[in-house]
């Protein structure tokens, strides 16, 4: 008898083994220590940091509870890994449901497990793998949903309250989540299903009313996203970029830049062929067809919308689930077509993307991921009583202080109302970490100071025709002793 394939276990395996290997290797950002030390505090400090924040608290109420037995960077992104290998399996799941062949499961996760995109995230300490999960527990549950029959019992059913409980979860979890919970109601449109779109607008307002506490301070989170999100109002350059994103990885080095969006223009291009080609042939998935669809195409296009009628907020971030709807297509070429080229080169050029853009992603060094751990040994190493260490933002004030927690520091806040004005002052109240108003108050007369910058940073100012003020003022009142780089951040030492 021949022995079947645990294709779904190797699967995983592989996910795992790209998820999870190296999870140490990679430098962290700003962004994955402002998790874990806003994490570290209680709850009610969580919740005055978050409120004051862009983001709703529950992926830090479970990064506060998961960091109690897996503490430090690789604990932390542990938390992350595992939830997308969850993911992995959701696809599965839902490809497989969608499209009734669990071939078209298994080639949409095998997609999954090598994408770069989720592989970034899942090694990111942020709420991304969350959102990911319940946005998926929620699609999830609405195609079982769409299939319920008993319309007397419909409310009560196991497929409606995980449609609750995943949409809450996923609002609970990012602000744009949202813009993921529409995509039933524009298949419900698109298959002329009234009662249905009904009885879903009926649950949408069930997960509001779960949802409702955290609504008293969702317009003062709203108003700092009008300032925390800088991106530009998209055009061609940014939809290229997303595209880009969705297959390999950016920024890529030099040629690879090019080959990356080469091969991820292919990967689109292709898939749309194809897809129309089994459009024709296979009539009974054109309802999986158009449902994968709409998951890659409408979180985008809404956002691409809004960013010219209020803000510009088009960043791949907020529309990961969209990604969902690229596997699921992916997947029933693959399986459907399994016996022609074009589900071939598929493969290969999604393989081909994974290769270049893997390596580069866990080596990558510079801006915002420098080599902080190495900086932070220095500075550790080489501090004493006398000497006061300034960073001059935040940008690397909190990631030197992930990686040397009994290192006493100072950080210089943001230009007030600027663009890089994010960390507001009771989220800095709720941490713990008050940044000083001007070098002058850092300094505080002491006889040496260290002054800790990114060399992105001084050339913006050298291409504006300036001299870092900061720099100026020091140099100014002290002289300047040594200076050190690690990768693009630079250390100066100052003396009286």
């Amino acid at each position: 008898m021949k022995r079947k394939v645990p294709w779904l276990l190797l699967i995983f395996i592989l996910g795992a083994g790209l998820r999870l290997v190296f999870i140490d290797s990679r430098s962290i950002q700003y962004d994955d220590a402002f998790s874990m030390l806003l994490a570290d505090r209680s709850l009610p400090e969580i919740v005055r940091g978050t409120a004051a924040d862009t983001m709703p608290p529950l992926f830090y109420f479970l990064l506060h509870f998961w960091r109690r037995y897996f503490p430090g960077i690789a604990g932390s992104r542990l938390l992350s890994g595992l939830l997308s290998l969850f993911s992995i399996y959701l696809v599965y799941l839902l490809s497989s449901k969608v499209s009734g062949d669990k071939r078209v499961g298994l080639a949409a996760s095998f997609i999954m497990s090598i994408s770069p995109l989720q592989v970034y995230h899942a090694q990111d300490v942020r709420m991304y793998a969350l959102v990911l999960v319940f946005e998926l527990v929620y699609l999830y549950c609405f195609v079982l949903f769409d299939q319920i029959e008993d319309w007397h019992h419909w409310w009560r059913h196991p497929a409606t309250i995980g449609m609750v409980l995943g949409g809450a979860g996923a609002l609970y979890s990012h602000n744009l989540a949202g813009f993921g919970l529409i995509i039933p109601n524009l298949y419900l449109l698109i298959q002329l299903k009234w009662k249905k779109l009904g009885q879903l607008i009926g649950l949408q307002i069930a997960i509001l009313a779960l949802f409702a506490p955290w609504l008293v301070f969702l317009p003062g989170q709203l108003s700092k996203v009008q300032t925390a999100f800088w991106t530009p109002r998209p055009g061609l350059v940014e939809i290229i970029q997303a595209i880009t994103m969705f297959v390999a990885t950016l920024p890529l080095p030099g040629i690879w830049l090019w080959i990356g969006i080469l091969l991820s223009l292919q990967v689109f291009v292709l898939l749309g062929w194809e897809i129309i080609r089994l459009w024709q042939t296979e009539r009974d998935q054109r309802a999986a067809m158009i449902w994968f669809s709409i998951i890659l195409l409408a979180p985008p296009a809404v956002l691409f919308i809004l960013s010219y009628l209020i803000r510009p907020v088009f960043v791949p971030r907020g529309f990961l689930i969209s990604s969902i709807g690229l596997y699921g297509l992916a997947g029933l070429v693959i399986a459907k077509r399994w016996h022609q080229a074009g589900s071939k080169i598929l493969i290969g050029l999604c393989l081909s993307a994974a290769l270049i853009s893997l390596p580069y992603q866990q080596t990558f060094r510079e801006f915002p991921r420098s080599p902080f751990a190495e900086a932070a040994e220095y500075l550790r190493d080489s501090s004493s009583a006398d000497m006061v260490i300034v960073n001059d933002n935040k940008l690397s004030h909190l990631p030197l202080l992930i990686y040397a927690p009994d290192l006493t520091m100072k950080f210089l806040a943001d230009t007030p109302g600027s663009a890089n004005d994010t960390l507001a002052k009771n989220t800095q109240l709720a941490m713990g970490l008050i940044s000083e108003e001007s070098i002058q108050a850092a300094a505080d007369s002491t006889n040496k100071i260290r002054f800790v910058v990114f060399e992105k940073t001084v050339q913006e100012y050298q291409i504006a025709g300036q001299d870092h003020p900061v720099m100026t003022w020091l140099e100014a009142n002290y002289a300047l002793e040594g200076r050190i780089q690690f990768g693009d951040l630079e250390i100066f030492t100052y003396v009286r």
